[in-house]
């Protein structure tokens, strides 16, 4: 008896997994056609008045459907450990790729705080340009909103003129009428 268990290759678990996952499927679907059987005799049992009948099979539909659950969180968890060893799998290529990218910088001889440093700076002058890109959008917004505030105000003011002056006239019309009205009368 060995306390430790040979380890086993990404490769065999991916296929075990794989095997897992679709026993489980073929599992779901056998149960999912034995809890559409359940409900249809339920069915059948409620529209031939059999109480008994019915009790038994929705009895059986509710505990397939329990098992159906339980099954889809094993689907689950299998798809979840696939994904796991995928990713274990790139994640290896990544650290293996980083591995060499620094050893060609040190071959090229590139200090690593002198790049970190000029990344920093670029970053913080970025940043400084954007803030005063953003204050000089707000003000030209400010100044933009300013001109269509005034020019509101000029459109209401204009309507209301408008209107006065329409008042006015016929205001005056009808005294002229009634001037012309008390001529022709005389």
């Amino acid at each position: 008896m060995g306390l430790f268990k040979k380890k086993t290759s990404p490769e065999e678990l991916q296929t075990k997994l794989a095997l897992a996952g679709s026993r489980l499927g073929n599992r779901e679907k056998q149960l999912k056609s034995q809890q559409n059987q359940a409900k249809d005799e339920a069915k059948n049992a409620l529209k031939n008045g059999d109480e008994r009948g019915f009790r038994l099979a929705s009895k059986r539909h509710a505990m397939l459907g329990s098992q159906l659950g339980a099954l889809g969180g094993m689907v689950e968890m299998a798809q979840g450990m696939k994904d796991v060893v995928e990713m274990q799998e790139g994640l290896k290529e990544v650290v293996e790729i980083g591995s060499m990218l620094k050893d060609y910088q040190d071959q090229l001889g590139l200090d690593t705080k002198q790049m970190e440093q000029a990344v920093t700076n670029i970053r913080t002058s970025m940043e400084k340009v954007n803030t005063a890109t953003e204050m000089i959008s707000t003000t030209m917004e400010a100044v933009s909103s300013g001109d269509v505030e005034v020019g509101e105000a000029q459109e209401s003011l204009k309507a209301e003129l408008m209107a006065e002056i329409e008042t006015e006239k016929g205001q005056t019309s009808g005294i002229e009428e009634k001037i012309k009205k008390q001529k022709e009368s005389l």
